[in-house]
C-alpha cells in the first residue's frame, strides 16, 4: 500500500487596483464592490457601447436586461447594484434591433448594418437558447465583423429567482469580453513569467485547428491570443512547425508589450501522449534564443484518480487539496468543499499536473508552479460562481468549442482582422 504526502493549499487574494497593492479582497463580487475593477485607471473608454439584438417576441426579456444591467435590480431573491457601479463605468445601450423571424438574411443584415455604423464595444443577444439558429448566425456574423457578443437566453430572464445572478455574471463577461480586466491574482512574486495555454481543435468536417495559444502574467492578467488556420490534413510537420512558430509570435508580442520574461511556462492541456505539442515547443524555444528558464506542463482534467475524505459525512475534501505523487506529479482537488459547502454535484474531478522531464526549470520550482495553477482558477472571469479551471485550461477549450460552433471559414476571419486578439471574447 502507497503513502502520499498532500496539503491543503491556502485561497490566494485578488487585486482590483493596479496602482494600488491594498486593493485587494480573498472574494472577488465583494472586491469589485469595494474598489471596481483592477484596471479601472487604465481601460481607455469613457463608456461601454453596445446594441441589443433580439426577436421581436422577446421585447419583455429585452428590457429586462436592458434595465436590469444599467438601472441594477432588486427583489426578494438577490439584487445586482448595476454595471455602472461594479465597474465604474457607464454601459451604453447606442442601438437596438428587433427582429421579425430568426430568417438568416434578416440577421444578418441586422449585423452587417451594426458593422457599418462601427463604434460598437459590444452586442447583446436575446434568444431562446445558447443551440438556436439564431444563436449560431449572429455568433459568427459578429465574430467574423471583430465584435465580442454576449448571448443572453429568455427563460433565464423570465424567472425571477435567477434574474440577479444572471445580470451579475452577463455584467463581469461583457466587461472582460470589451478587453477589460475585472481583477488579478495578488502575487507575491517580483518574477515576470510568461504563462503559456496551448490547446488544439478539431471542427465539423475533422479539420484540425493548428493550436491556440493564450497568454498570461503570472498574476493570471489575460494577454493575447494566437492562432493559424485550419489544417486540412493531418501532418506531423505541419503541425509542430505552425504550432512552434504561433509560440515565437506570441514570445516577440509579449516581449514588446512586457520586456523580457524571467521565465517561460507552458500549460498543455492534455496528458502526454502521440501529439507533438513538446516538440513543437521545443522548436520554438530554440528560435528565441534566449537562455531563460521554461516549464512544461501537462494539465490533464481528465484523471483517472479521486480524492476522498473519509473524515466528512458526505466524503468531499476541502478545495485546494493537493496531493504529491512524484516530485513532477501531483494532484490537484479545484472542485470542493468550502467550508462545509459544495456548489456543483457528483464527485469532484481531480487534476492531474505533470512537469515534463524535459523542462529545465528546477524541480524545486514545481510546488510553487502547482500554486500558480490553484491561482489561476481564481481568475475565470465567465461568472463569479463558475467552475474551478485553470484560465489556461479553461479558455483554450472555450475557444475550441467556439470553433466548432462558427466554422471554420470564419475563424479565418477573426485571427486575421486581429481586432478581438486582446480580448477574452470567448467568454
Amino acid at each position: 500500500m502507497s503513502t502520499f504526502t498532500g496539503e491543503l493549499l491556502r485561497p490566494p487574494e485578488l487585486r482590483f487596483d493596479y496602482s494600488s497593492t491594498s486593493a485587494r479582497h480573498s472574494d472577488a463580487r465583494l472586491g469589485l464592490r469595494i474598489y471596481g475593477p483592477y484596471d479601472s485607471g487604465i481601460l481607455g473608454k469613457d463608456r461601454i457601447r453596445a446594441a441589443v439584438i433580439f426577436p421581436s417576441s422577446y421585447a419583455r426579456e429585452k428590457d429586462a436586461l436592458v434595465n436590469g444591467l444599467i438601472n441594477g435590480y432588486s427583489s426578494e431573491h438577490g439584487s445586482f447594484v448595476g454595471f455602472q457601479r461594479l465597474f465604474h463605468i457607464p454601459l451604453s445601450i447606442e442601438r437596438e434591433r428587433s427582429l421579425s423571424s430568426a430568417d438568416e438574411r434578416e440577421v444578418r443584415s441586422a449585423v452587417q448594418d451594426l458593422a457599418c455604423q462601427g463604434n460598437v464595444d459590444l452586442v447583446l443577444l436575446v434568444t431562446e437558447s445558447a443551440n438556436s439558429a439564431l444563436y449560431q448566425t449572429v455568433k459568427r456574423e459578429l465574430l467574423g465583423n471583430g465584435i465580442p457578443n454576449q448571448v443572453v437566453t429568455s427563460r433565464k430572464l423570465r424567472d425571477a429567482r435567477q434574474v440577479p445572478w444572471v445580470l451579475e455574471n452577463v455584467a463581469l463577461a461583457c466587461y472582460a469580453k470589451i478587453g477589460g480586466t475585472p481583477w488579478v491574482v495578488a502575487s507575491a512574486s517580483n518574477r515576470r513569467e510568461l504563462v503559456i495555454g496551448i490547446s488544439r481543435a478539431q471542427d465539423h468536417n475533422s479539420r484540425f485547428v493548428v493550436g491556440f495559444v493564450t497568454l498570461f502574467t503570472q498574476d493570471g492578467d489575460f494577454l493575447f491570443l494566437h492562432s493559424q488556420a485550419p489544417v486540412l490534413e493531418w501532418k506531423r510537420e505541419q503541425y509542430v512547425g505552425g504550432l512552434a512558430q504561433l509560440i515565437v509570435e506570441a514570445y516577440h508580442e509579449y516581449r514588446k508589450h512586457e520586456g523580457t520574461p524571467d521565465a517561460i511556462i507552458l500549460h498543455l492541456c492534455k496528458r502526454p501522449g502521440r501529439f507533438r505539442e513538446v516538440e513543437a515547443v521545443q522548436q520554438a524555444l530554440l528560435q528565441i534564443g534566449n537562455a531563460f528558464p521554461y516549464a512544461l506542463i501537462h494539465l490533464n482534467d481528465d484523471s483517472s484518480f479521486r480524492l476522498f475524505d473519509a473524515g466528512h459525512a458526505t466524503y468531499v475534501p476541502q478545495a485546494g487539496l493537493k496531493v504529491d505523487l512524484s516530485r513532477r506529479n501531483a494532484l490537484l482537488l479545484l472542485d470542493g468543499r468550502v467550508g462545509n459547502r459544495r456548489f456543483h454535484r457528483g464527485v469532484p474531478r481531480v487534476l492531474d499536473v505533470l512537469m515534463d522531464r524535459r523542462s529545465t526549470m528546477p524541480e524545486n520550482e514545481f510546488p510553487r508552479l502547482v500554486y500558480q495553477i490553484y491561482n489561476f482558477a481564481r481568475v475565470n472571469w465567465r461568472g463569479f460562481n463558475a467552475r474551478a479551471i485553470p484560465v489556461t485550461l479553461n479558455y483554450s477549450y472555450l475557444i475550441a468549442r467556439i470553433i466548432a460552433e462558427i466554422g471554420a471559414n470564419t475563424w479565418n476571419q477573426v485571427i486575421s482582422a486581429g481586432r478581438l486578439r486582446d480580448k477574452a471574447w470567448f467568454l
